[in-house]
């Protein structure tokens, strides 16, 4: 941690509260994700000396954070307001901070290394937000249920140095949060503080957090009492690094079971033209042909071709990548390795009874909670008083089989169990009004029909 930041949570009385072991592992989970770490540098002896070698990767954890971010973070993520009045400006705030966009990414940071938050504030009247990743959050008090004080810190290269921008949120149990700001400079071995002015020290008068924290769902099984998520491949080192060793094994396949021509002493010789030049009968750069020493093998010229076991070996890579994926929250065969590259699997199914299923679930209700705080604590920055709720939907087309949806629909509507509405909300994911007006319009449509057919219209249900 930066000294700086150090020095902070010093002076106002939070000595030793960073947890250096979660740092340690979070700077180890970002090598990682950001690539193939020294681990990957290995020497093989071949029996002569070691020759160094470098395995080559999948680059897997990158892809499946930003896989797992999808189910979260996409298209069709939905935030409802149920006052109109209240949407409207509380949209505009979400988008003109590219808040979709943003967040996905920070949901990818969230997967690899376990912590994210959201935090809105205003800079001159204008609502922003930032999105801070596990290194720049430093959690100083908290519960079972959630993170009450907390300090977000980044920092930012500048012509003579660097600064440091701390933002502090502490509850206060008799009149609410109070945020602290506070701008460094550091310049070679000093430091200034900037005047923020009232800026420094904000009373906010209410027990509303001004930030939403996404985690992980998984315990933390490195330390049990942290409130700090931990990666989704934390506890699949291993399978990342043996699937990348069955890869790197297809590289190797077909470099050792490349064509190659022996040849005796005898056939690389020169030879003289009709000018009187000498001119070698083989190209001594050629790598496909391989000189044998000595006087018995003069005439040799030999063919030496080995059989490639692409199969197997991609079966190998199928199979670890089966396991990890199942260990990631992803499933069984969630990808599908394929011409040397990794493909996400388009034929699978997320079934509603699954692990895959519920860990989903997990992770909606904790990113749901942190949406809900953000947009209530944009509410308040931005000056509404006018009550409301949040509601939050996601994608669930990526986790449930819509064929089975719509028989079962169809069935319970047949049956007259469910209505014309209720049909299309579970079939189409329609939300009630739209529902209602689209069994409204195609109830007229089919009357129109019939009158037109000279049939005699029937009454249906709605």
């Amino acid at each position: 941690m930066e000294k700086v930041v150090k020095d902070y949570l010093k002076a106002h009385g939070y000595e030793g509260s960073i947890d250096e072991n979660q740092e340690k592992r979070v700077n180890e989970w970002l090598d990682i994700f950001k690539g193939p770490t020294k681990k990957y540098n290995i020497s093989i002896y071949n029996g002569t000396k070691y020759v160094k070698h470098k395995i080559k990767s999948l680059n897997l954890p990158s892809q499946i954070c930003a896989d797992l971010a999808d189910f979260f973070f996409n298209e069709k993520l939905d935030i409802t307001i149920d006052k109109a009045k209240v949407q409207k400006p509380i949209r505009e705030c979400l988008e003109q901070n590219n808040f979709l966009h943003n967040t996905n990414k920070l949901m990818q940071m969230v997967k690899a290394l376990g912590t994210g938050a959201i935090v809105p504030y205003l800079n001159n009247g204008i609502l922003k937000i930032n999105y801070i990743k596990a290194p720049n959050i430093v959690i100083l008090r908290a519960n079972e249920d959630e993170v009450i004080d907390v300090l977000f810190w980044s920092k930012i290269k500048t012509q003579d140095g660097y600064e440091y921008i701390l933002n502090m949120h502490i509850l206060d149990e008799q009149e609410g949060y109070i945020i602290y700001n506070k701008k460094i400079k550091e310049e070679g071995k000093s430091t200034t503080n900037e005047d923020l002015g009232e800026a420094e020290e904000i009373h906010t008068y209410s027990f509303l957090p001004k930030f939403g924290m996404l985690f992980t769902p998984e315990i933390n099984n490195f330390d049990i009492n942290s409130p700090y998520g931990i990666s989704c491949y934390a506890n699949a080192l291993d399978q990342i690094f043996i699937t990348d060793r069955a890869y790197d094994s297809m590289d190797n396949e077909i470099y050792l079971g490349k064509k190659r021509v022996y040849v005796g002493t005898g056939a690389t010789t020169f030879r003289i033209d009709e000018n009187g030049n000498t001119i070698p009968i083989f190209d001594a750069n050629d790598v496909a042909f391989y000189a044998l020493p000595g006087e018995n093998n003069k005439e040799i010229v030999k063919e030496s071709t080995g059989d490639l076991r692409i199969e197997p070996i991609s079966s190998a890579v199928q199979y670890n990548l089966n396991l990890l994926t199942s260990k990631v929250g992803l499933g069984h065969n969630y990808y599908k390795f394929k011409d040397g590259e990794v493909y996400v699997n388009t034929d699978n199914v997320i079934s509603t009874n699954s692990d895959v299923y519920r860990k989903i679930r997990k992770q909606q209700n904790i990113t749901t909670k942190a949406i809900i705080d953000v947009i209530y604590a944009i509410a308040e920055l931005i000056g509404i008083k006018q009550q409301f709720s949040v509601s939050v939907f996601y994608d669930d087309s990526i986790i449930e089989d819509t064929e089975k949806t719509q028989k079962q629909a169809q069935t319970e509507f047949d049956r007259k169990l469910i209505s014309n509405a209720q049909y299309y909300r579970d079939v189409y994911k329609l939300k009630d009004n739209e529902a209602r007006k689209f069994a409204e319009q195609m109830k007229q449509e089919i009357i129109e029909e019939t009158i037109t057919d000279g049939i005699e219209p029937v009454e249906g249900d709605e």
